[in-house]
Order: C-alpha cells, then sequence, then structure tokens
C-alpha cells in the first residue's frame, strides 16, 4: 500500500470528485487544428488536382482515362447496407415481444 493511498480510498470511500466538466454554453464545437500532415495532403491533392486539370485544359494527350467494359458490371446490383441493418433491428424488435 502506498502512503498516499488512505483508508477511506481502500474501502472505496473516496471523498475526492472528478474534476468538474468543462461544458461549452454555446452549440459549438471545437474543431482541432489540422496537423502539419495534413495541411501538406491537402497541399499535394489541390496542386495535383490543378496539374491535371491544366493539362486536360491543354488537350496535351499525356492524360488518358481507362473506360472499363461494362459487361462484367451488367448483373450488379447495389446493396442498401442501411436499409438492410434497419430490416434486421426492426426484425429484431418485432421477434422480441414474441419471446417475451
Amino acid at each position: 500500500m502506498s502512503s498516499r493511498t488512505s483508508s477511506s480510498q481502500m474501502n472505496g470511500n473516496s471523498s475526492r470528485r472528478p474534476p468538474p466538466l468543462n461544458r461549452n454554453n454555446s452549440n459549438e464545437k471545437t474543431i482541432p487544428a489540422p496537423s502539419v500532415s495534413h495541411d501538406y495532403i491537402i497541399k499535394y491533392v489541390y496542386d495535383t488536382w490543378i496539374a491535371v486539370n491544366q493539362e486536360l485544359d491543354r488537350n496535351s494527350g499525356s492524360i488518358k482515362y481507362h473506360k472499363e467494359d461494362n459487361n462484367n458490371m451488367k448483373d450488379f446490383r447495389p446493396f442498401d447496407l442501411e436499409a438492410y441493418w434497419g430490416r434486421r433491428v426492426f426484425q429484431y424488435y418485432q421477434n422480441q415481444g414474441r419471446h417475451t
């Protein structure tokens, strides 16, 4: 047992309270400042996008886009994951009423 631990703390009757929460009365959330690496990534994407747009405007032919054959995707049906989970939750709660 350390010298800092009192008997009341050992019994779970600590008189120490946690520090108060800093509550902001406004509804605004504080946004942390972006890191240096974040700024670097944003600058890289922005500069690269500008360069691609300039090359497209010049029609230099150095930029080529690959168009995929859509025959592979002819039977593709998008899956709505949000609707799926909504049905699952709904069915779960419907079944809960039957088992109680």
